[in-house]
């Protein structure tokens, strides 16, 4: 019968020359690995008449070889999938000059009155004029958050499918008087000390990252209220490979471990580590560094 070895030969051939994926970890091509809103997030003070600060986006670009990476941005319309083709950055979209989200903006009110429309198939919100912060059901829409979207494109400007990068961020405009803050990075320590390295080569090393005191914030929900539990995501240059590409704080009980293990390389290279930080809100901060593996 020829079926096992036909079988067998596509076996051989899926197995020698199947893809080399690219593990979450690697840095292969331009990757966004993260985007930090500042402030976390669109927080109307309910007690207030102002319209909240405008919200700074910053991208954490980056390439395998370190050349640079332009980042635009734009507020997406709320008739497209934000997770699609959306053409945001584009004609589905509002640039947002510098990365900037600013309430004030006429166009962006008229996309928020449109975004609210389509959360409560209302038709209130406000006019052409602009959007109505003390129209009652809007108030209502805003005590548990109003999700937008922000889409990104980041690319090197080689015109090549593996210099670009396009995807969406949200953000939340909510009404509180407790807004949510980022958590902020403080270090990255190895053997328990500050990494500078040189790292040895060919070894497993154990990477751990520090947050600032009070980085994990206490919110309430309508469980009660909770802490944030801060997860980490890790990226590498070079040949050396992540073991654990996510780690997680331990909090209220509920159990984690924030370190990672690192094989480095068999010959000496300088690679660039980034980690990233999120409280599970919409929080983001990251930690970069750049060392030696081997003499």
């Amino acid at each position: 019968m020829r079926t096992p070895v036909l079988l067998c030969a596509a076996l051989l051939v899926l197995s020698a020359c199947g893809p080399d994926f690219e593990l979450q970890s690697e840095i292969r091509r331009v990757r966004v690995l993260a985007i930090k809103a500042e402030p976390a997030e669109l927080a109307l003070d309910p007690n207030a008449s102002t319209l909240p600060p405008p919200v700074t986006f910053n991208a954490l670009a980056v390439t395998p070889d370190g050349r640079p990476v332009t980042v635009t941005y734009a507020l997406c319309r709320p008739d497209v999938n934000p997770y699609g083709d959306t053409g945001c950055p584009g004609a589905n979209g509002v640039a947002l000059q510098d990365g900037v989200l600013s309430l004030s903006d006429p166009a962006v009110q008229a996309l928020l009155i449109a975004a609210f429309q389509a959360a409560t198939g209302s038709t209130g919100g406000g006019s052409g004029g602009g959007f109505d912060f003390n129209d009652p059901t809007v108030r209502a829409v805003l005590e548990t958050g109003l999700p937008l979207f922000v889409g990104y494109e980041a690319t090197d400007g080689s015109g090549t499918p593996e210099g670009v990068e396009r995807g969406v961020r949200r953000i939340t405009l909510r009404s509180t008087g407790t807004p949510n803050l980022n958590p902020v990075m403080q270090d990255v320590l190895w053997a328990e000390e500050p990494l500078v390295g040189p790292l040895p080569l060919d070894s497993e090393v154990t990477f751990r990252p520090v947050l600032a005191e009070g980085s994990e914030e206490a919110y309430s929900t309508a469980d009660g209220t909770k802490t944030e539990q801060v997860f980490y995501s890790w990226f590498a240059t070079g040949d050396g490979e992540v073991n654990s590409f996510r780690s997680l704080e331990p909090v209220d009980g509920k159990p984690g471990d924030p370190t990672t293990t690192y094989q480095t390389s068999m010959t000496p290279e300088r690679i660039t580590l980034w980690v990233v930080a999120r409280d599970g809100r919409g929080g983001v901060d990251w930690a970069i560094r750049t060392v030696d593996v081997g003499p």
